[in-house]
């Protein structure tokens, strides 16, 4: 095992956290999800699997949240039946026990892209490292899950949690500014600490005249999926109204960020994203009182647009330069060698379910472009189903507990609005079943039914133990 520089840091801020409030820990969780390219921990006995700092200090939350009764009620509660929670606790349980029975059952009776391929030709399904890695990565969603749900039903808990991702937005678009920064002057190295993960770094690379944004990840596609999620939930909430000018800022930037990203993944998910926020917020505005930003958003939106397109028709410049990065980067993106693989990984999570006669091949066993493909083939019917309750309960549930109040509904709808642009990115481009420990933790956000201490403005948050 190797131990890296930021994972020292990682464990020294872990261990201080114990002795902090639990919003601490919360905070840094969050935040070192946004460290998608850097490994705390280097397993070179298990293949040189990496230990990210977020899965690190995922035990840290744990340990520093359950200390007290009132969290291990609240976790227990989240995972009773019929809650979100059930359905994801009996998902893992099914995808583990199958990550380990399916590969063997079906060993060669099917050709398979391997998770962590060595070369981009198919193989004979047979049990893999990637199956362990993928169930563990997989738990560890489960526990993130409880774990926040867990917080976010105590009282305030929500709202702190709640600020905490818009911090997570912040951040993430700072990572986006320095990477620019360092990479016009020549000073990426800056990165090297939080860049050390035993993946390919294609931080460096341009296209259609801009620098690929990857921020604090290892590629464009990735900071675009996730920077997806982040103008979701901070859009919504200045739909709503809750912290208007900081959450109006942070959209705007993350939208900007998404723009010059070039990231195919980014602008698929960005215009269905919109779409489905402009026709949901239209149907609302119907029935109930709209606040001044969601008028400005349905009146400004179309003319946006339509301004937009006149202004770049009118100028055989930008009008050539626009369809050029839009048939690079979308249109004719499925023709490029990169598209042709992806599509025949999705062909070939078909052709891996068919042979597994509906049972799947087990997490970790499969490579596919899109979890739409690789959830049925790695599950099989019965997780699939199963994954799909959880997937209902989040994004349709809404939570008969006490009433929730503005800025708390404001979050809940803002956290939706966020695993709704993840799912979206991961339909469009998730080679894994794993949808990432943020997904998990702000589908927590959405499903979680928060206690009031009292009504009115929030107090400073305190836990005892």
């Amino acid at each position: 095992m190797t131990v890296e520089f930021v994972g020292i840091a990682a464990l020294l801020i872990g261990i201080l956290s114990l002795y902090c409030q639990p919003s601490v820990i919360v905070y840094v969780f969050l935040c070192t999800t946004l460290l998608g390219a850097a490994a705390a921990f280097v397993l070179t006995n298990l293949g040189g699997t990496n230990i990210s700092p977020a899965h690190l200090l995922l035990c840290f939350l744990v340990l520093r949240l359950f200390r007290t009764p009132e969290m291990q009620r609240n976790a227990i509660e989240g995972l009773s039946f019929g809650r979100p929670g059930s359905w994801f606790l009996l998902t893992v349980i099914y995808s583990t026990v199958a990550a380990y029975v399916m590969p063997r059952i079906f060993a060669g009776q099917t050709m398979i892209f391997a998770v962590r391929a060595q070369t981009s030709f198919s193989i004979p399904l047979s049990p893999a490292m990637s199956n362990l890695t993928q169930s563990v990565y997989f738990i560890g969603d489960l526990v993130c899950f409880v774990a926040i749900y867990a917080f976010a039903s105590t009282p305030n808990g929500h709202r702190v949690a709640g600020k905490a991702v818009i911090a997570c937005a912040t951040v993430n678009l700072i990572f986006a500014v320095l990477d620019i920064l360092t990479y016009l002057t020549g000073t990426a190295d800056l990165f090297a600490p939080i860049r050390n993960a035993n993946y390919s770094m294609l931080n460096d690379t341009e296209m259609a005249g801009f620098k690929r944004i990857v921020g604090s990840f290892t590629e464009a596609s990735s900071f675009g999926a996730l920077t997806l999620g982040y103008f979701g939930y901070t859009g919504k909430l200045w739909l709503l109204g809750a912290y208007p000018r900081v959450s109006g800022i942070l959209a705007l930037l993350s939208l900007t960020a998404l723009v010059f990203s070039t990231s195919t993944t980014a602008y698929v998910g960005l215009c269905a994203l919109l779409a489905f926020g402009y026709v949901e917020t239209l149907i609302h505005a119907l029935y109930r009182p709209a606040t001044r930003a969601t008028m400005v958003f349905l009146v400004g939106a179309p003319f946006i647009a339509a301004l937009l397109v006149i202004s770049i028709e009118l100028s055989d410049t930008y009008s050539y330069y626009i369809k050029s990065l839009l048939d690079q980067m979308v249109l004719n993106k499925m023709s490029t060698d990169s598209g042709v693989e992806r599509s025949s990984w999705n062909r070939q999570a078909i052709q891996n379910f068919v042979d597994t006669f509906g049972f799947g091949a087990g997490n970790g066993s499969v490579r596919s472009s899109s979890i739409l493909f690789g959830i049925p083939a790695s599950l099989g019917v019965l997780g699939t189903l199963l994954f799909g309750l959880f997937f209902s309960g989040v994004f349709l549930g809404k939570p008969k507990g006490p009433q929730f109040d503005r800025v708390d509904d404001a979050f809940r709808q803002g956290a939706k609005y966020a695993c709704l642009g993840w799912f979206i990115a991961g339909a469009t481009s998730g080679a894994v079943i794993d949808l990432g420990l943020p997904f998990f933790a702000l589908a927590a956000l959405a499903a979680a039914r928060p206690a009031r201490s009292k009504p009115g403005e929030f107090p400073a948050f305190r836990t005892t133990g």
